[in-house]
């Protein structure tokens, strides 16, 4: 490890009246955007079995130390116990670094312990919607929330955007071919397309304006705003794969797939394929071809004999 300068770190503790666990976080010029500087992150180990911790979320892992290029709306976030009330301790507080509760509407003065409450459904529960680093109210202008195996379909109709908070959501556009729907990766949403989008289950993700690269071409996928009426066979996402709709209206900002041809000519359902490959974080590159595959709702990255999630951790079955 070496050392660098901050342009901006603090520690935070949380304490329900037993437990005080601890994270830090930090923002430094000397490590290379989007990366992680071996020394400067560390995940939380076993966090489901943690009875109370607090944490920075990025791409989907929660960290108890990590120092980044920027920080900006990063989730700070609290595995929360049987309690209701908790205090806010801070300390090492260097150079500008701010912490937004959304709840309360509010930025918090890091000279002074912090104390907040949850309801009773929240106990024992993962918050990770309520406290950002570096709040930018403009990044959560639009939002969706994924189903229970992290999909879920969107479009826009008044601008472009891209994806904001939390980070880690992978977008694709669509081209049908059968009874099967080739995903591909963009890096933005364009206004009036229709796209399919996967991130961390039962979460709600939030977009700001802004454009990308990615070529729309070739999309299947229809957005909301094209919607007259149910004529043909029309599919929408369901679960993890796309299923008929019998609906009259499409709800605002959803995807939609018209298939031509009759009701005898129509699939009972139609399949999502991850199409070609992308990088996966801290997987060393293998002469393989990488292959793309959901397992109970979950998207992994097969390389030869290994299999690795999207953070690039390798996983075992």
């Amino acid at each position: 490890m070496f050392a660098i300068n901050y342009s901006g770190k603090v520690s935070v503790t949380v304490y329900d009246g037993t437990l005080y666990p601890t994270f830090h976080v930090g923002e430094s010029a000397d490590i290379a955007p989007g990366t992680l500087e071996n020394g400067f992150y560390a995940p939380i180990q076993d966090l489901e079995n943690e009875p109370i911790a607090i944490y920075a979320l990025y791409n989907n892992v929660a960290y108890e130390n990590l120092v980044l290029n920027t920080v900006e709306n990063l989730p700070m976030g609290i595995k929360a116990s049987n309690v209701n009330d908790y205090t806010l301790y801070f300390a090492n507080k260097v150079g500008t670094i701010r912490i937004y509760d959304k709840v309360a509407g509010q930025e918090i003065d890091l000279t002074n312990p912090y104390p907040f409450s949850i309801t009773d459904a929240q106990k024992g529960t993962y918050i990770n919607d309520r406290f950002y680093i570096n709040y930018n109210a403009a990044s959560f202008t639009y939002s969706l929330t994924t189903n229970e195996y992290g999909w879920a379909s969107y479009s826009n109709d008044v601008e472009d955007v891209v994806a904001t908070v939390p980070t880690g959501l992978k977008i694709y556009k669509g081209a049908i071919a059968g009874d099967v729907l080739n995903l591909s990766e963009m890096n933005y949403v364009a206004a009036n397309e229709g796209v399919i989008v996967y991130g961390a289950p039962n979460t709600k993700y939030y977009f700001a304006a802004g454009s990308g690269s990615s070529d729309y071409s070739g999309n299947s996928l229809k957005p909301s705003s094209a919607w007259t009426s149910n004529t043909g066979n029309i599919y929408v996402l369901h679960d993890e794969a796309l299923y008929q709709y019998t609906g009259s209206d499409m709800p605002a900002n959803k995807a939609y797939l018209p298939l031509p041809g009759g009701a005898s000519s129509a699939p009972k359902h139609i399949r999502m394929v991850i199409a070609g490959t992308t990088a996966v974080d801290n997987v060393e590159a293998e002469t393989v071809k990488a292959e793309k595959f959901v397992e109970d709702g979950q998207v992994y990255i097969r390389r030869g004999n290994e299999v690795y999630n999207l953070q690039g951790q390798k996983v075992n079955f």
